[in-house]
């Protein structure tokens, strides 16, 4: 099973890209058009309403954040759920997802229309419907915003709402608004609108999409994201009560630019005009991007062999034309059957589905006990967090009604039936780590979905503790004879990493082939493969490193077709940070993909081998013998040499072992002593001994 290559995408995005993506995404319809047909359910309630569905989407938020870090690819919610449940699962959660932009998209739609129609004498859904056309037109010839886009964009509504919400605050309880009575309709009036705005907080999944291009998506993604959905529902709560305080329940229920006139009753003339161009900028950015998104989902799908091929096709502007024109399409055809108030319980019923879903496949995940699912973040309180999220989604589109129940019912059937006839003989993608969970009860797992999770850990990126130039120092390098294949070189590569681990060899080399997870870099002239295994009583990582001038053969034991490699890369982890062992590997993966990788497989010596995955860096190697210059250096603690800001002491090669150079670490005589740095700065024999102890 080859690897592919890794991904073209630059990490290029921080924490305020992660809180502006996933703000922007939220900050759109829920505030500029639901309030007054929240408030028409709740009455003033309807603030409530935001504040408990802001809290409810806390456990899908954490359980994003946790599939985000353990599988940071781009295709966000479709890319979880499918290679969790399965082609089946993937082909019901692909359609709902897609069903869950087109909704919100349209609903944004006609919010623009509405505020439109403050300047301009034009009918609503003819507005939406030619406003469908343009952003779809618009996403088919390519045009979209990005990142830098985006933050202006989002940044200049989050201002505008703040000086709308601090304008506002000092008008709550002067206005010709009430907030008596609180609960117009009881308890059954606020939990229909919870329901109801429950779409204004599904944008949550917007972020995950790029989740292949955030820097340090471990800290930034859960970080980003609590930021965001705390600051949202800190709007919508304190921007609905201003709402609800200043407009008489009569008007405010019929009225869909409801913050438009409430700027009107408590703002400046031009702080009216502020409003209005916010959520026009609101609106735009959400529709344009929600189109982008939802079109890539019938190719993501294409390419898991669950759509017709055509999907995969790309317009002469280099977009998914077909994908965009069926998202446009559908959210025509939404837009001209049902009004507002549907359209948001639609969108909020998809919205639930897709987050209740997404919170199983955490459940899921975590109790197939896959090595290779390491997220860099785990969502707290196992699984009693996710269930009570299930139930929350469950519960929530129980009480939106029965039309909504009624699509979601038809969704999930349709694209059952779909995936019988159609996808059960095209699908290419593994069958889902619910089978690891079914293996307990004597039906098989599927080892491919191993490997693929493994596989997305290659785009994880290396956290700032994670000692790439420390693993590829203290590695072995080893020479395999002509005509071996992967066993004999396990079995040699597990003899090194036995006696560096305190382990019997053929525990390490049965414990590789158990695992499963291997990479193959494929290439024309030096293909590579790195086998990855984890043991619970091993501290660090190491790594060995098995070279052959006629190829290592790959049987389909071990994972591959009898392809034959230049050279394996045997990486030994630990359970206890499964993740750091993955990111390592992908990260050694980039490399083997560059042209550097011919210089392993044609390499004679270990400082060759080495120096190849080290580009810009240097590594000596210095055996510290009584009688020579570098004797002075024996007795004394890598804390008390000097080897200033550029030299890095990484290990210590000691009767046959290697070990990390810590600060506490006393050098012995015979020890081989490993030092990294920049080319051209590393001393020359007895010039070390000068350089670190002054002599």
């Amino acid at each position: 099973m080859a690897q592919p290559p890794p991904a073209d995408l630059k990490r290029s995005l921080g924490l305020r890209h992660v809180f502006v993506l996933s703000t922007g995404g939220m900050i759109s319809s829920g505030l500029f058009l639901l309030p007054g047909l929240a408030a028409a359910k709740a009455g003033p309630s309807a603030v409530l309403a935001y504040l408990i569905a802001g809290i409810l989407a806390i456990p899908a938020m954490l359980s994003i954040a946790e599939l985000s870090t353990a599988m940071p690819r781009a295709g966000g919610a479709y890319y979880f759920l499918a290679r969790t449940l399965g082609p089946a699962g993937g082909t019901v959660t692909g359609m709902a997802t897609w069903l869950s932009l087109v909704m919100k998209d349209a609903l944004a739609l006609v919010g623009m229309s509405a505020y439109l129609g403050i300047f301009l004498d034009i009918p609503a859904k003819p507005t939406a419907i030619a406003l469908i056309a343009a952003f779809t037109l618009l996403n088919i010839v390519g045009s979209k915003s990005s990142a830098s886009i985006q933050m202006l964009l989002v940044s200049f509504v989050l201002l505008a709402m703040a000086a709308f919400l601090i304008w506002g605050v000092s008008h709550v309880g002067s206005g010709a608004g009430s907030l008596d009575p609180f609960f117009a309709d009881g308890s059954h009036g606020l939990i229909a609108a919870i329901g109801l705005v429950f779409v204004s907080y599904g944008g949550l999944t917007n972020v995950a999409s790029v989740a292949e291009e955030i820097e340090d998506p471990s800290r930034n993604l859960p970080l980003g994201m609590m930021l965001s959905l705390a600051a949202s529902t800190l709007i919508y709560t304190v921007g609905v009560l201003i709402v609800v305080a200043t407009i008489p329940a009569e008007a405010l229920h019929k009225d869909l630019a409801p913050i438009h006139t409430a700027a009107v009753a408590t703002m400046p003339a031009f702080g009216a005009g502020l409003v209005v161009a916010a959520a026009l900028a609101a609106f735009a950015s959400a529709a344009n991007a929600g189109i982008l998104a939802a079109a890539r989902y019938p190719m993501a799908m294409s390419r898991d062999g669950l759509m017709g091929p055509g999907f995969q096709t790309l317009s002469r502007f280099g977009t998914p034309a077909r994908g965009v024109i069926l998202t446009g399409v559908g959210m025509a055809v939404v837009v001209g059957l049902f009004g507002a108030g549907a359209i948001a319980k639609l969108a909020s019923a998809f919205v639930l589905l897709t987050l209740g879903l997404v919170n199983m496949a955490v459940i899921v995940l975590r109790s197939a006990h896959i090595k290779s699912y390491a997220p860099g973040f785990r969502a707290p309180f196992f699984p009693y967090l996710q269930i009570l999220g299930i139930a929350i989604a469950i519960y929530l589109i129980a009480k939106l009604g029965w039309l909504p129940i009624l699509l979601v019912t038809a969704c999930i059937a349709v694209a059952l039936i779909w995936f019988n006839k159609v996808g059960r003989h095209d699908a290419r993608q593994a069958v889902g780590a619910i089978h690891h969970v079914f293996e307990r009860f004597g039906r098989s797992a599927d080892r491919g979905i191993d490997r693929e999770i493994s596989a997305a850990m290659q785009s994880h990126g290396l956290r700032a503790d994670d000692d790439y130039a420390g693993l590829i120092a203290r590695a072995a390098v080893i020479s395999v004879p002509a005509a071996t294949d992967i066993s004999e070189a396990a079995v040699r590569a597990s003899q090194v990493l036995g006696i560096r681990m305190d382990l019997d060899p053929q525990q390490v080399s049965d414990r590789f082939l158990e695992t499963g997870s291997l990479w193959i870099q494929p290439s024309e002239t030096h293909p590579t493969a790195t086998p990855v295994a984890f043991f619970d009583n091993n501290e660090d990582d190491h790594l060995v490193i098995a070279i052959s001038e006629s190829g290592i053969v790959i049987p389909s034991e071990w994972g591959g077709r009898d392809e034959r490699v230049n050279a394996l890369f045997f990486l030994a982890g630990t359970n206890a940070e499964a993740g750091r062992a993955l990111r390592l590997a992908g990260e050694l993966a980039a490399y083997l993909h560059s042209d550097d990788a011919a210089i392993v497989a044609e390499a004679a010596f270990e400082a060759e081998v080495k120096q190849a995955l080290l580009p810009d860096l240097e590594i000596g190697q210095y055996l510290l013998l009584a009688e020579t210059g570098l004797g002075g250096l024996i007795g004394r603690s890598i804390d008390e040499l000097d080897l200033g800001d550029e030299l890095h002491a990484e290990a210590v090669r000691r009767e046959g072992k290697v070990i990390r150079a810590t600060s506490d670490l006393v050098l012995q005589a015979d020890d081989q002593f490993t030092i990294i740095g920049p080319e051209g700065k590393l001393p020359v024999g007895a010039d070390l001994a000068d350089l670190v102890i002054g002599s």
